[in-house]
């Protein structure tokens, strides 16, 4: 039985988390925490938190940010049609912008009337509002997609590429509020620091990942000849996948530090106990399980139906291999290459704990400083590089998948 396009969906679990969520946000936790100095961010003693219905008397347009969250909860909790998704998208869209826009006027509010001291810093509270947020944004776009011809995820870009614009503003064009976060976000850009690092990041992180797809495609291959290659291949890779990340990169000193002594002329290439070769071959070791798992997986799913077909057409090993077995394999083998992709962004920035550089340079000046900007320096951008490399290993896999296979899975193009 066909359903009609405005058959009642069922309620939105995904919104009803995102929109309790901000709700308890705004209502109990620390929205804005303020302190005499930058110092005194990182003492538990010296901080004064204020949550957001303690603003409200200060700045009353800050109520607006709980009414997307009314609104999105009223339309989640209820059996609504597909077409709600627009409601929820909306809801969560205007609920970012809401939060993201007052979050600065609500800090020199607090501080012309006395309220919050000279330096202020975001809450948790405002964090939590923001995943909330966009969690309900996102289950919208979920529920739009399920429209055969939706092709919505655009959609959950919009409010995310007014938020990045607008804090590119403040960071290189306006000087923040009182905002200590940005603060030290402005400082770190104008003189390119933020940048370095950055470029740092995405550099460890493509090496280590396109490692790990070479060395992984090629093992899943070779185990799908080989069952016995693949039964070791996917143990080594899971036991290299179980050990604790310092203790992986703490283990690759020694070797690349003998091997530097042994040829001196390594060190010339920056090939030491320190720097980025320990990290990219940790990172690569890291990142084999997902993409062998995947494509090994991916060409046993191959039917024997079709692969008997391409054998009695006449097909070479290799043209079986390269016309039938990967492009029905793709979308497994896809998935594990973004799963790699994506976990290794993350992990990049523990490789400066052995001198690798990237974003984990600002988390452990933070940890060290007490100094809660710092940490959020390094740990928002990672989070915000890995999000982008997600969306875009998505989008290529869709493309790269071919079209026939898209209609039988179910894919939107």
């Amino acid at each position: 039985m066909i359903s009609r396009p405005d058959a009642r969906e069922p309620r939105s679990q995904l919104a009803i988390v995102g929109a309790a969520a901000t709700l308890g946000a705004a209502a109990g936790l620390p929205w804005i925490q303020s302190a005499p100095n930058p110092l005194a961010l990182g003492s538990r003693f010296l901080v004064r938190n204020a949550n957001l219905l303690s603003l409200i008397r200060d700045w009353p347009f800050a109520a607006l940010i709980i009414v997307p969250a009314v609104v999105a909860l009223i339309v989640a909790c209820r059996r609504s049609p597909a077409r709600a998704g627009w409601g929820l998208w909306t809801a969560g869209s205007l609920g970012l912008l809401a939060v993201w826009a007052t979050s600065e006027s609500i800090i020199a509010a607090g501080q012309a009337s006395g309220t919050l001291a000279r330096v202020a810093l975001w809450g948790s509270g405002l964090w939590i509002a923001l995943i909330g947020y966009g969690l309900i944004a996102y289950a919208g776009v979920l529920r739009l997609r399920r429209s055969p011809a939706a092709n919505s995820q655009w959609l959950l870009l919009l409010p995310i590429v007014a938020i990045a614009a607008h804090a590119a503003w403040l960071i290189f064009y306006s000087e923040p509020a009182g905002n200590w976060l940005l603060q030290v976000f402005q400082q770190e850009a104008r003189t390119g620091g933020i940048q370095r690092r950055i470029g740092e990041h995405l550099w460890l992180s493509a090496i280590s990942t396109a490692l790990s797809i070479l060395i992984g495609i090629a093992l899943g291959i070779w185990g799908y000849h080989r069952e016995r290659v693949a039964r070791a291949s996917l143990y080594v890779a899971g036991v290299i996948l179980t050990l604790p990340s310092l203790a992986l990169f703490g283990m690759l000193m020694e070797p690349f530090s003998a091997l530097a002594r042994a040829f001196p002329v390594l060190r010339d290439y920056g090939i030491g106990g320190l720097g980025p070769a320990p990290a990219i071959t940790g990172l690569t070791l890291y990142g084999l399980l997902p993409v062998i798992r995947n494509t090994y997986t991916g060409l046993k799913g191959v039917s024997a139906a079709q692969v008997d077909a391409a054998r009695g057409m006449g097909m070479t090993g290799r043209q079986l291999m390269f016309l039938v077995l990967i492009p029905h394999a793709l979308p497994v083998i896809l998935a594990g290459i973004r799963q790699t992709a994506v976990m290794l962004t993350g992990i990049a920035a523990l490789a400066q704990l052995i001198g690798g550089g990237g974003l984990g340079y600002y988390i452990l000046m933070g940890i060290n400083r007490a100094s809660i900007a710092h940490i959020l320096l390094g740990a928002v951008p990672a989070v915000l590089v890995a999000v982008a490399v997600d969306l875009a290993l998505d989008w290529l896999g869709r493309r790269l998948t071919p079209k026939g296979l898209r209609l039988s899975k179910g894919v939107s193009a």
